[in-house]
């Protein structure tokens, strides 16, 4: 029997699904749910995953309960992904949920009761992990090229362009914290290899006052749990000539070097003294699901581990808190079970 891949929802990076089905031998996208009333699959029919045998339905409660899936990737409005996340874990699916996760820490604790309680794996589309310069950049912190990391700083910039209507509110967005930072506070803990035990923050909406509950800057400031320090900002405010949507950066200083990430991602250069800075080579990019799958057919490990999907949601939540109250927060240590 294939491995029975189904999508609920259309929003957010619903590709790092759909790019590896074709990818996987016995994998199959057999359906395919509106995460909303108003959502279109148009996207998904024009996907090389879509085939004879995949069903649209317009409910996604429809079709867990009539299709026998294995994994189901959850795209829904931010704020929505808790709800079909928990439904298809107390079914048993294994999920593959855009981020955040959950947009509150109540959702957040009702998702890590239905892991607990589940026999099925939950990850989060963290997808910056699979670039092939993070990649590289994590390698050489690991190889102790750098020395003890010390300082860490990581960008997320985006262009606005057109956002749909649920970006307006906090109530049905969530924050910029968690859509746009979380990529570079999992990278940098990725990359470098350290905690982080305390959070401070500050976020506004300052340009783009249209979309008042969409901050479209910020900035994170992290206390590692070596004693150093890690700093994140994020803006929506990309001009829309710049040649990338995005432009994401990484740089983390080591006792004996620093490693960067830059080139919108597509860079990673080592600087140690006495030598010159050196460009790190990098591997074929790698497709989030495939590892997953690699994963339940026991071939390997998911760079995700399972715990994480809700850690590094945690850790984002506690930054907005941390920005909302206009206060330093403690983070609790990681507990991967």
């Amino acid at each position: 029997m294939p491995i029975r891949v189904g999508l609920i929802g259309t929003i957010g990076h619903i590709r790092y699904v759909l790019d590896g089905i074709p990818e996987l031998d016995d994998v199959e996208l057999t359906a395919a749910a509106k995460g909303i009333p108003e959502d279109s699959l148009k996207s998904v029919r024009k996907h090389h995953a879509f085939s004879d045998a995949t069903t649209f339905y317009e409910d996604w409660r429809e079709m867990l309960d009539k299709e026998s899936l294995d994994i189901v990737s959850v795209c829904r409005p931010y704020p929505l992904n808790a709800e079909a996340s928990i439904t298809a874990l107390e079914q048993n699916i294994h999920v593959v949920s855009e981020k955040p996760v959950a947009t509150s820490l109540n959702s957040l604790a009702q998702i890590e009761e239905a892991m607990a309680n589940s026999d099925a794996r939950m990850t989060a589309m963290f997808g910056m992990r699979y670039v092939p310069a993070f990649h590289a950049a994590r390698k050489t912190v690991s190889e102790g090229l750098i020395g003890t990391p010390v300082l860490a700083t990581g960008q997320k910039s985006y262009k606005f362009g057109t956002r749909p209507d649920f970006f307006r509110e906090r109530a049905t967005y969530g924050g910029s914290m968690l859509w746009v930072a979380i990529h570079a506070v999992d990278f940098i803990r990725y990359v470098a290899g350290v905690e982080y035990t305390q959070v401070a923050a500050l976020h506004s909406n300052a340009i783009k006052t249209d979309y008042p509950g969409c901050e479209d800057n910020g900035g994170i400031l992290f206390k590692l749990s070596n004693g150093g320090t890690a700093m994140v900002n994020l803006d929506y405010l990309r001009p829309s000539t710049a040649p990338t949507h995005g432009d994401d950066r990484l740089r983390i200083v080591g006792s004996d070097g620093v490693v960067e990430v830059t080139d919108c991602g597509e860079r990673a250069t080592l600087i140690r003294e006495g030598s010159d800075p050196e460009d790190l080579p990098l591997d074929a990019p790698r497709n989030l699901l495939v590892d997953l799958v690699d994963e339940l057919r026991g071939d390997g490990s998911h760079i995700i581990e399972p715990y994480e999907a809700t850690y590094v949601t945690r850790i984002c939540l506690l930054a907005r808190e941390a920005a909302d109250r206009n206060e330093i927060l403690p983070i609790p240590a990681p507990n991967p079970g």
